[in-house]
Formats: structure tokens, sequence, C-alpha cells
């Protein structure tokens, strides 16, 4: 409910709240805002301090008020609202999510009456707006460093992002084709391998380039460091660099302890993972619902501890398999997830009826 003060007979030094049954929130009250569905909360006076823009004007935006529910409805697009309530909490900074094309956020940006001169990069702050919403002017650096990190980042920015794109694309593939090549025994020649060393390199240089280009440009780097994605890109080159480094001083069997490190080169094959929005969708839920996740999990350990430490005692003097807990417990495991391997199993009745439980 919206609150107002007015003063009565009885208490001339105090304020009594009222009531007010219909008409926006006053200044100073938190004011709901639905965008087509979603609910959004901020106070009026962070929306007036753009009085110019269609959400700090009260005239413009008491059209949009709905009193039966007490909040402004807005059919406009939901994923562009976050930045747009950003303009006003940050004290005018413009930027484009990542989730949004450009020219439907400029569409927005239009009907929110926010002005702009130049150019908005994604998920970037441009520049500080002036009282009159207009953007201060940039320096040609900047300019540059934005062009660039919207070029490696947007694909979708513009037609030589998109080719980039798509060489990253093939490039990956490329890696991921010498690492199974070179593991074939009829391509174990000398010459082949050679052959190998030179197209594995060339993908790293490239990864590396990448890599470091997105490094030094990006606009936070503690954000940079701790993003799932730039990790993966890093664990994909840093084995040959490690290799490259230390295996020169690695003589015998600790070489061939050493190249385990080469498993992490499959690693490339998730950086595919930054070229489909659907993967991405899908790791972002996982992430959602980590804590389900967990549970989860933690009932599996459960059951295979319950299990394989009840076959344990019940098969051990049966010569088996079930040698300790640790060893029936894999048996729980295969059990579990239906894989059954078949390679350990009850021989006596009582085994027999509890692996049916499971």
């Amino acid at each position: 409910a919206v609150v107002s003060t007015q003063s009565t007979g009885s208490f001339h030094s105090n304020h009594i709240p009222v009531l007010q049954e219909d008409g926006p929130p006053h200044s100073g009250e938190v004011v709901v805002i639905n965008v087509a569905g979603k609910r959004f909360e901020t106070y009026t006076e962070t929306l007036e301090q753009f009085p110019q823009t269609l959400m700090g004007n009260k005239a413009l935006f008491a059209r949009y008020f709905n009193p039966k529910t007490k909040e402004y409805f807005l059919d406009r697009n939901q994923m562009s609202f976050p930045a747009i309530l950003y303009y006003y909490q940050s004290g005018g900074v413009i930027y484009v999510p990542n989730s949004v094309p450009r020219e439907i956020h400029m569409e927005e940006l239009d009907f929110y009456k926010i002005q702009y001169r130049s150019a908005v990069t994604p998920s970037l702050p441009m520049a500080k707006l002036t009282e009159d919403g207009l953007l201060e002017p940039q320096t040609r650096f900047q300019a540059i460093r934005w062009r660039v990190w919207e070029f490696l980042e947007s694909p979708e920015s513009s037609i030589y992002s998109r080719i980039w794109a798509l060489l990253d694309v093939l490039i990956i593939l490329v890696s991921i084709l010498t690492v199974i090549l070179e593991s074939m025994p009829e391509l174990d020649a000398q010459e082949n391998q050679k052959a190998f060393s030179v197209v594995d390199t060339i993908c790293v240089a490239f990864f590396t380039f990448d890599f470091l280009i997105r490094l030094s440009i990006c606009p936070n780097f503690c954000e940079f460091v701790r993003t799932p994605l730039n990790i993966l890109d890093f664990l994909a080159i840093m084995p040959f660099y490690l290799e490259l480094a230390v295996g020169q001083l690695i003589q015998g069997s600790a070489l061939t302890t050493f190249k385990v490190l080469r498993i992490f080169r499959i690693m490339r094959v998730m950086k595919l993972i930054r070229h489909s929005k659907r993967l991405i969708l899908m790791g972002r839920v996982i992430q959602d619902c980590l804590s389900e996740l967990t549970l989860l999990l933690i009932i599996w350990l459960m059951g295979v501890l319950t299990f394989g430490t009840v076959m344990y005692y019940i098969e051990s003097e049966k010569n088996n398999g079930f040698d300790s807990i640790l060893h029936a417990c894999w048996w729980a495991v295969v059990s579990i997830s239906t894989v059954g391997y078949g390679d350990m199993t009850p021989s006596t009745a009582l085994g027999k009826i509890v692996g049916s439980c499971l």
C-alpha cells in the first residue's frame, strides 16, 4: 500500500500515515515494476534522477500504473530491463546484455527515452551520463578496446566476428582430430608424429592468442579469471606449455608419468561450449540446481556405502570378488547405475535377495 502523511488536530507535532487507495507511489517509497510478468523493485528517488526518461517522469510513467495491483506494468523485453534499471541505479551507465541483440536493446532504450549518442557495447559500461542523459566523450583507446571486446565476445555483432567464431570452431575440431589421430598405431611413424606436433603447435598458438587478447581487454580481470569458460580455455592450453617447459628436464619413467598431462588436451572440446548458447544455458541450469544435485549425490553415496557394506559381510567368505568393503562398493556402483558388468555377482541366497532389492 502507498502511504502519505497528514497532521490531525489531536497531534499537532506528529504525522500519521494514511493509506492511499489509488495512485502511483510517492517520492521516497518502493515502486514495483512488472515487466511482462516479472517484477522488479526500486525506489522512486532512484528513477527520479533522470526526469527526462520515461520512468523518471511521473506524468509519463503514471499511464502504466495499475491501481488494482499497485504496480506499474510494462509489456516489454524482460532480458533488457535489468540493464535499463541499472542505468538508474548506477547513475547513468549504459550497457547491452549478452543475451539481448543490440538492435532490440536499442529499441528498448528508445522506448524508455534513454538518450545515447555513440554505440553501446555488450556487457561493458560505456561511459557516464550527464544529467541530460547524453554520453560523455570516450577516449580513442577505450573505443578500440570495446570494439575488440565486442568482436571477440559477440559473434552476432558483425560478419567479421562470425568469421572469427567459425575459425575458432574449425581450429578446435582440427585440434581434437589431431589428438585422436596421433594415438593410432597406423600413424605412429616419426614423420607423422612431427606433422601432428606442428598442427598442434599452430592450434595452441591460436588459442593462446585469443585467450591473451581477451584477458588484456576484459572489463573486469577478477571476474574474467573466475568465469568457467575462461578457466576451460586456460586448461586447454596449459598442458602444452607445461610439457614444453618441464618435459626436457624429465628423463626415463618420469617422462611417461609426465605425459599423463597430455590427457588434459581433450579439454579443448569444452571450448565449443562458448559457441553454443544452449550449452551455456544448460550449464547455468546445472549451476542453479547445484544444491539439488548435491543432495542426489549424497543419497547415491549413502546407498553405495550401505549396500556395499552389507554385501561384503554376506559374501566375503565365498571368494567371488567381494574381498573388501571397497570392492563391494564398486559392485553397488555398477548395480545402482544399471550398468551391470557382471564381473562381481552374489552367490549366496541372502546376497541375491539383497542384490534384488538394489
